[in-house]
């Protein structure tokens, strides 16, 4: 492997594990927020995932590094957010850009063990955002706006749940 691309690839592996572990506590907050069971189910087994994600991207960086990487053990807090619908927006955001890192990491790797170890975290990160959209969607009800001009050749589109 190319010094400067593993040089590359460890950096982003580190932001990667320090935003793994920012999640995690991200997904507590939210764990402990939620009032159904579905919330409370979701962000307990994402926390669990993103955990064990940080600590296999720790192991992955001490076999290239030979080190212990220090995201792996600095302290971490939550992103501040206000209300718990605005946490799960924050959550699906996250996931977001987690799936866009796991899939440029996969693109600078040049081993095919990292690229299925990434694949696999990227996997779970997809899950999480699918979760995180249907709680958005069950829990957090959508302000009914009407656009402001009507297309006439635009197909009808009710607004379902709506209360004028």
């Amino acid at each position: 492997m190319n010094p400067c691309n593993t040089r590359e690839l460890v950096k982003r592996l580190r932001r990667a594990l320090l935003d793994e572990r920012e999640a995690a506590a991200l997904y507590a907050c939210l764990r402990d927020m939620s009032e159904t069971f579905d919330g409370v189910d979701a962000f307990a087994e994402a926390r669990r995932d993103e955990l064990d994600h940080a600590a296999t991207l720790t192991q992955v960086i001490e076999r290239l590094t030979c080190r212990t990487p220090v995201e792996a053990t600095q302290a971490v807090c939550p992103p501040d957010f206000r209300g718990y619908c605005n946490g799960v927006k924050l959550a699906i955001v996250g996931e977001n850009e987690a799936i866009k890192e796991y899939t440029e990491l996969i693109e600078l790797s040049r081993s095919r063990e990292l690229d299925r170890i990434l694949a696999r975290i990227k996997a779970d990160e997809e899950v999480h955002r699918a979760r995180f959209n249907k709680l958005y969607d069950m829990l957090c009800p959508q302000p009914c706006t009407l656009p402001a001009v009507q297309d006439p050749c635009a197909p009808y589109v009710p607004y379902w749940g709506c209360q004028y």
